[in-house]
């Protein structure tokens, strides 16, 4: 093609692209909301992960996308619990196929579902590939089918951790670990080839702790006791034959001998299948009254600077100090808002950013009625940032939550550059003045200054939290050293006040605002999301839509930002506060 051509067909694109992006927008705005149609069945997807908070709409024809049947975990237990009381609604249906929402997020479903089964219209649960976390859930149901040639991964838990220093041996870089707290681990992999015991006695507790509820919600959804389904899981994982013989599922069918089956129950001809997307949209009522109640989300590594969202999905991947005070002081000033529960779903992260966040919070918390609500994790600087004098903290059971630790760490590269034939000189003036050279080791004088800043953060940890929660200093000094609890740990310790989810919190911040528990509110997203068009011209979104087009290429996983992210802390200078590890449930 001539440059002349290239060059033409180029104008056109930049000429109309704006005018085409404004039109797909347009239409899906027109688009009004759906019906549900009499005698329908709900079905919820246990597939994949479930988000906190979708901070932009994205259009469904968009790489990667959810579009618009992406549904929040709120909207989707509100999907739930709506339903139960609708008479459009004659049952519900859990469809299995590998679910990756965390073990937090699965309580909140099955509390949901639990209210669900009160209304006394049937729960059926169907699963073809599945895992435990899919499986505890639909462990509810009245009924648990799984297709033919089916499979339940099944067999335990795992956990997995991998170490950084021998390859950084022989690529020459040494990795210099400076931390307060024994068990504040989230260097080690960087600086140690093995497990510390101290690491290895949290993560044994961990796994129980997990294994321990695991087992529980079996019993209570299939009956029997805990044992007998330990003895049952290590026979896992199962094909379908087995999952039937060991009273894992009631039947082997297909999906559709699954919804027939369903309908001769209900007596039904068709079964109306419906999503919750679909039903959350045509369920809503804009017109209903009540005080508004905020659910301000704070998701993401904690950074200083502006939030990240990625253009591709709509969700934010960091949490960024100056995104997020403006947001907080908004609702401050918002004179229509009533209250406001704080979710928290944050591995931690930079230390001088936390503080500020949590300067905010607390101050939000003199104008508002606040409520801290925490999701699958909420650990180190995101629990720093609930550590709000007189704000009740509330947990799930198996939220991640603690890990009250300071790390840093210095890279020393001069080896490796070495082997790149990189030479350095260095010159200074003053005595510290070569803390932040990358060319050569900490000195002794170098690395007691650095903990000493490193154990004055540590203080002002402990500080904020003996504050938060209005005990002495001493008595968080014995839960902290960078200790992980689980929330029914951190409940009896006194870390978190109570166990529970968003209805939880949801009553006490009416409680606070002095809303009757029977009245209504309006319990709304913030911030809201925005459009394609605002996040593609903001002020980060260049940067963001170059990394999404990366990362998929490099990685294959979008969620391989929020883990970049996190571990993007060891390599900058200064204090962290970021959890050891997240534990995925293999």
């Amino acid at each position: 093609m001539s440059s002349f051509r290239k060059g033409v067909l180029t104008g056109l694109l930049l000429a109309y692209a704006p005018a085409m992006i404004l039109a797909v927008v347009a239409i899906i705005l027109s688009q009004g909301p759906p019906s549900v149609p009499a005698d329908a069945v709900l079905v919820v997807e246990l597939a994949g992960g479930v988000p906190e908070h979708v901070a932009s709409e994205v259009p469904g024809f968009l790489p990667g996308s959810g579009g618009q049947d992406s549904i929040t975990l709120y909207s989707l237990t509100e999907a739930i619990r709506s339903a139960a009381e609708d008479a459009a609604i004659r049952a519900l249906v859990l469809h299995g196929n590998g679910s990756a929402a965390g073990w937090a997020k699965a309580q909140e479903l099955r509390w949901a579902i639990e209210e669900f089964r009160e209304s006394g219209k049937p729960v059926w649960a169907f699963l073809a590939a599945a895992g435990r976390e899919d499986y505890y859930v639909a462990s509810l149901a009245d009924r648990i089918v799984i297709q033919p040639l089916g499979y339940l991964n099944m067999s335990g838990l795992r956990a997995e951790v991998t170490f950084f220093k021998g390859s950084l041996d022989k690529l020459g870089v040494e990795a210099d670990l400076i931390r307060t707290g024994r068990y504040k681990t989230a260097g080690e992999p960087f600086s140690r080839t093995d497990l510390s015991p101290e690491w290895r006695q949290v993560l044994d507790s961990t796994l129980d702790e997990f294994f321990g509820q695991l087992v529980a919600g079996i019993a209570r959804g299939r009956g029997q006791d805990a044992e007998h389904w330990r003895s049952v899981i290590d026979e896992g994982p199962f094909d379908a034959d087995a999952a039937r013989r060991l009273e894992l599922v009631d039947d082997i069918l297909d999906e559709e001998e699954f919804f027939e089956a369903l309908g001769e129950e209900l007596e039904l001809e068709d079964v109306n299948r419906v999503s919750p997307p679909t039903y959350s949209r045509a369920a809503r009522d804009d017109g209903e009254r009540g005080p508004r109640i905020a659910m301000l989300h704070a998701g993401g590594a904690i950074v200083s600077g502006p939030s990240w969202t990625d253009p591709f999905s709509g969700l934010q991947s960091t949490l960024g100090s100056e995104t997020f005070v403006s947001q907080l002081q908004d609702l401050a000033a918002d004179e229509g808002v009533a209250g406001v529960i704080l979710r928290i779903d944050s591995p931690g992260g930079d230390a001088i950013a936390s503080e500020q966040i949590l300067t905010a919070v607390r101050r939000l918390a003199e104008e508002k009625p606040l409520v801290v609500s925490m999701s699958t994790v909420a650990a180190s600087g995101g629990y720093y940032i609930a550590s709000v004098p007189d704000v009740p903290i509330v947990a799930y059971p198996g939220t991640y939550t603690g890990s009250i630790g300071v790390f840093t760490m210095h890279l020393n590269l001069r080896e490796l550059y070495g082997k790149l034939g990189i030479t350095k000189e260095v010159l200074t003036r003053g005595r510290f003045a070569g803390l932040g050279s990358d060319y050569k080791a900490l000195t002794g004088d170098e690395r007691e200054k650095v903990r000493g800043y490193v154990d004055t953060i540590y203080d002002a940890f402990l500080d904020r939290v003996a504050t938060g929660r209005g005990v002495d200093v001493d008595s968080v000094r014995d839960l902290a050293e960078g200790r992980v609890w689980i929330g029914s740990q951190a409940a009896s310790n006194g870390l978190v006040d109570e166990l529970g989810g968003y209805e939880r919190a949801l009553e006490l911040v009416k409680l606070s605002a002095g809303i009757d528990s029977s009245d209504s509110v309006r319990v709304f997203s913030y911030p809201p999301r925005r459009s394609l068009m605002e996040v593609l011209f903001s002020g980060d979104g260049p940067f963001a839509l170059s990394r999404s087009v990366a990362l998929p290429l490099l990685s294959g996983t979008r969620e391989s930002w929020g883990q970049l992210a996190q571990w993007a802390g060891l390599l900058k200078p200064g204090p962290v506060l970021m959890a050891p590890f997240r534990l995925e449930v293999d």
